[in-house]
């Protein structure tokens, strides 16, 4: 049986989450990234979001796609800018 005493107390780092035992350290840090874990971070305070906070703008859709829409433009529509690469 491992005496988990001489390991200290397991902790979880707030910045990159690895998880570690501190060894009995003071203060502990994380052996990653070196966080001090014995002082948790502010906590934001969440703010509630409705859906009617949002202003929705009506887009106006064409009712019809014509062939104008459609159309791809060509090499031969773009013309001959670029030359022929022989």
């Amino acid at each position: 049986m491992v005496d988990k005493e001489k390991f200290g107390d397991r902790h979880a780092c707030f910045a990159c989450g690895c998880k570690f035992y501190d060894m009995n350290r003071r203060p502990p840090t994380c052996p990653k990234c070196g966080t001090d874990v014995s002082k948790p971070p502010k906590v934001i305070e969440e703010v509630a979001f409705t859906p009617a906070d949002i202003e929705e703008e009506d887009e106006e859709l064409p009712e019809e796609l014509d062939d104008k829409n459609l159309e791809v433009d060509t090499e031969d529509d773009l013309g001959e800018e670029g030359g022929d690469e022989d």
